[in-house]
């Protein structure tokens, strides 16, 4: 459906962003979207299921992959009161609820807005959720943690109407390991910390997964910001096969894109600067892990299944609270790391999880 439509003249005749509220009205009334509008609600992450419009899904996206237990509470509690009673996990760190009907959709808003999630930007033509890796921040072997850098740009981006209208979508990475994040795909730009000789942190910029220079970690938001607009000023808006970022980039080539790219900052993207390539092996993600916060262990469980029935959420979430772990993050492999088991408990902890089909043991 969406194929034929013009998607720029939908854009220019109403913000996607401004589409909130017509929700809410045909929630309401019961009323039907017309396909500009079943196209524009995309961006809160509301799909049509089916022609008739009898049934809607939503994507969930999360903020660096990460649940805590009130989050999972709610979303157990909303696919158990308005969708099918089952969680999707999916591989962009989201999570998917099917067969929701258009009248449920104000509430379920309420309830995600209430425990700090939203699904603002999860599609359209924006910038994406930062993407970062899983471990991040409890790994002893990171050059850098990012949540902070990550959170900005996250802050910067989300919701920000002037990033809403791009010729197409926009992902990003972040990472605090110089080899980035193992996401199965690359990343429009990619932002990897590194050392340079003097043994400080920098921060590597990547293009479609090709080094183009590295910067301060003080740059990387507004060197994101550069790119964005670049992309938004430059982006082929006539011909909708052509309007991805790796074509704009294609086209101009790599070095026409660092100069545009260094002529619209007040600092210069170093190409060649000695760094330390000291690149380790992939770090462990799953089994019971030392974390560098002392005293706790992470738990890498691989999943058979990713689709499992909102009451084992509810045993996933008992089990956290039983043990004293309050936060899980969603792989990019669709597993599921606990990032702060007290160590203590971690054996007992990683048992009971086994018991619900999330196995930790490598």
């Amino acid at each position: 459906m969406s194929n034929k439509l013009d998607i720029e003249k939908i854009k220019k005749e109403k913000k996607g962003i401004d589409i909130l509220a017509d929700i809410y009205l045909h929630a309401v009334f019961s009323e039907k979207l017309s396909p500009e509008n079943l196209e524009r609600i995309k961006l809160y992450g509301i799909y049509a299921q089916d022609e008739k419009q009898e049934f809607f899904q939503i994507k969930i996206p999360l903020n660096m992959g990460q649940l805590n237990l009130e989050q999972i509470k709610i979303i157990s509690q909303i696919a158990k009161d308005y969708s099918d009673d089952f969680i999707n996990l999916s591989s962009e760190q989201r999570i998917l609820l099917k067969n929701i009907k258009l009248h449920n959709i104000p509430n379920i808003f309420n309830l995600l807005q209430s425990s700090d999630l939203n699904t603002s930007f999860e599609a359209g033509h924006t910038v994406r959720r930062v993407l970062t890796c899983p471990i991040n921040g409890i790994d002893e072997t990171q050059l850098f943690d990012v949540s902070d850098l990550a959170n900005r740009l996250n802050k910067t981006f989300i919701a920000n109407e002037d990033f809403y209208n791009l010729p197409n979508k926009l992902q990003m990475a972040i990472s605090g390991y110089e080899e980035g994040c193992n996401t199965e795909f690359s990343p429009d730009v990619s932002f990897n910390a590194t050392k340079n000789s003097k043994d400080v942190v920098v921060f590597a910029v990547k293009i479609l997964n090709k080094t183009i220079g590295y910067i301060s970690r003080t740059q990387v938001l507004n060197t994101a910001k550069s790119i964005a607009n670049i992309y938004k000023d430059y982006g082929d808006r006539q011909n909708s096969e052509k309007n991805s970022f790796e074509d704009l980039v294609n086209n101009w080539g790599l070095n026409k894109f660092y100069d545009i790219l260094n002529a619209s900052i007040n600092y210069k993207i170093e190409r060649n600067i000695f760094t330390k390539n000291d690149i380790k092996p992939k770090k462990p993600r799953l089994g019971i892990n030392a974390s560098k916060i002392e005293g706790e262990s992470y738990v890498g469980c691989k999943l058979e299944n990713t689709t499992f029935k909102s009451s084992v959420f509810d045993s996933l979430h008992l089990i956290l609270e039983k043990h004293d772990a309050s936060k899980i993050k969603i792989t990019h492999k669709e597993n599921i790391i606990i990032l702060d088991v007290p160590s203590k408990n971690v054996d007992n902890l990683a048992k009971e999880l086994h018991e619900i089909g999330f196995n930790p043991f490598k």
